[in-house]
Order: C-alpha cells, then structure tokens, then sequence
C-alpha cells in the first residue's frame, strides 16, 4: 500500500488521510460516490464513530475520494477499523434516502454560481475526459443508480494512499490497495459558455487553462508561485488589486491552480454585476497575459508560498491533507523541499515563459 508515516507534532492525536478509488476520473457508474457518502454516513459503524467523539469528513474530489480521520492516539486503531466496517458495510437498504440527499445536495449546490461556473468550464476544457465531470457533477443520473451499482463499487473499493500523522506507526487499513492511474488528455476543448440564472444579482466569471500536473514537479513548482502572483495571494494578488481595487468591477477576483494527476488546471474567477461582464473578462485576460514582474513581485510571491506552506503544516491535520499526495501520486518523499529549494531559485524570466506557455482558456459566466 502506498502509504507515509508522519510523527505528530502533537503527542495524544491522530489523523489518518485515505484516498479512494472513488474520484470522478475512477467512478464506473458516474456519480456513486456522491450517493455513497451519505450511504456511508447512515451506518451504524458511522454512528459509533460519533459516539466515540471521532471526527471523520468524507469529500468526493476529481481523482479521488478522501476520507480523513481525527481522534485521540489511544482509540485511533479503532477509529480506523470501524471506518473500514463502514467502508464495506454500507446500508444498501437505505439507498433511496441516500440518493434523494445527494440529489438535494447537487440542486443547492448548482445554486452557487461559483462552483457551477467551474463545473461548466471543465466541460468545455476536458470534453469526454473523466474530469469534465464535476465532482458534483449535475448531469449526474443519481436516482439511476441500482444496488448492484454501489455492490460493484464497494468490491472494487481499493486505497490508492493512506496517510498517518501520528505519535507512533501503528495504523493499518484492511482494504485492497492501488496505485493512481492517470487519464491522458488526447485534446483540451477550447470556446466560451454563457448561463443565465433568474433571480441572481452576482454573476460569476471563470477563465480556465489547463497546465502542468502535479507529476510534473518543475512546471507545478512555477505555476504555483505564478498563480500566486496573479491571483493567489488575496488583497495583494494582481486580479484583486486590478479588478476589485483600482476599477471597482467585482466584488471579489482571484485565482486557483489545481495540479491533479493527470492534467492541472489554473482557474481566475471574478463575481460581477452582469452588465460588468465584457469589462471583466477583457480586463481579466489583460492581468493574466501582463509580462512585465519585478524582482521584488517574485520575491513576495515566494516568500507567501512558503509561509504558506508551513502555516498549513503546523496541525496534524494540516500535515496529513498536505503530504498526502506524495503517496497518492507517487511523489519523492522530499517533495516539499525539493519544492522550496526551486522556487528560492526562480528568476522573473522563468515565470515569464512558463506565462507564455499557457494554452488557450475556456470562459464561462454563470448568473
């Protein structure tokens, strides 16, 4: 099993990181996941969990479906093997009322004009690939999914990383391993999407460039400290001083990069006025196509990514969600420094290039 073992800075906790096969890029009957994790939750094994005053999240993402644990060091043995009597014991009797939540779940969500947008955006970029699903994917045919569906994907259940922050090594998980499978991208869409929402007073707008892969440690490495001086690095970040400060055009602009396994993905997003949007987008592509970086922008930029990174480390459960993708992907083990001993490295010309470098976006506006 791929799996890092990570002592607790914290002597009487225990956080356990598991990745499943169950991401939209691995699901054989799209959306099960998403009824899964209320199945999941409705179990007695569930229950004893709380009961036990155990915190355990369950969150659907594109390559994968993670599931964390928290409990105190002495019952963390348990936590696990009732998690994994949850796992494989879901109450499939009770499947009815765990699709009528998901769906329900799915219906508020597509309410947000934010995470519709991207959901829409990565149906333009990745077309027929399994990231154009959404983990939350609307299209889902939720209330299609049968018994036999959620009994083929628990014996198919498999860990493709497990990630254990505690005071000794101790923790096991008794399920099938894996190691992650990438998808390919044969061709990234390209165009723009425009969805009208009654009722809604914000609009949102979502540029989307697909980019490196987490597996692509160099080009990731300057994405990430490039995505932080766009739009990154909150009320400092270009997108936001631009768009939201000097022009007043949104009510929030910013930018993501999420480097996944078998593509990245760089993401600017803006919440404007609907007359504002044409505006927006032109000044938006502007910000992100701007070449000109000083030494000092870089610096700023750097010195964010690593403090940012040691303030995300300092909990156990900051450790575990953040050095659980070097087992999941198959990373080096000194990942991280390799990471920050590269971006102390960078010169302005190197994030220049890896700025010329971006394909074509997709754009779309939601609201």
């Amino acid at each position: 099993m791929n799996r890092l073992f990570i002592k607790s800075p914290v002597n009487d906790v225990a956080v356990v990181n598991i990745a499943l096969n169950l991401g939209s890029l691995q699901e054989q009957t799209p959306g099960v996941a998403n009824v899964l994790v209320p199945l999941w939750r409705m179990s007695d094994y569930a229950k004893e969990l709380e009961r036990m005053g155990v915190s355990f999240t369950m969150e659907k993402g594109l390559d994968y479906l993670a599931v964390r644990v928290k409990a105190r060091y002495q019952v963390i043995t348990k936590a696990v093997d009732l998690l994994t009597k949850a796992l494989l014991n879901p109450p499939i009797n009770r499947l009815d009322d765990a699709v009528r939540e998901a769906s329900t779940w799915v219906a508020l969500s597509r309410e947000d004009t934010a995470t519709l947008s991207i959901a829409e955006a990565l149906k333009l970029l990745f077309r027929d690939h399994p990231y154009s699903r959404h983990p939350l994917a609307y299209e889902y045919q939720l209330a299609g999914i049968t018994k036999d569906d959620v009994k083929r994907a628990i014996d198919n259940l498999r860990v493709l990383s497990l990630t254990v922050v505690a005071p000794e090594d101790v923790v096991e998980v008794d399920l099938p391993s894996a190691n992650y499978v990438e998808i390919p991208i044969r061709e990234f869409g390209s165009g723009a999407r425009d969805v009208k929402l009654e009722g809604k007073v914000q609009t949102t707008v979502t540029i989307m460039y697909p980019t490196h892969g987490i597996r692509d440690l160099e080009g990731s490495f300057r994405m990430n400290v490039l995505n932080a001086i766009i739009g990154g690095m909150g009320l400092v970040s270009r997108l936001y001083r631009e768009v939201r400060v000097k022009r007043g055009l949104a009510y929030y602009a910013y930018s993501m990069y999420w480097p996944l396994g078998s593509s990245g993905v760089f993401i600017a997003m803006a919440g404007v006025r609907r007359e504002f949007v044409k505006d927006t987008i032109d000044l938006m592509l502007g910000v992100i196509s701007n070449e000109s970086l000083s030494e000092d922008e870089l610096a700023m930029a750097v010195r964010n990514r690593i403090g940012r990174l040691k303030v995300m480390t300092e909990s156990p459960e900051g450790l575990a969600g953040t050095y659980s993708v070097i087992p999941t992907y198959g990373l080096p083990n000194d990942y991280y420094e390799r990471y920050i001993n590269y971006i102390k490295s960078l010169r302005p010309e190197d994030l220049i290039r890896e700025l010329r470098s971006l394909g074509r976006p997709v754009i779309v506006t939601v609201g």
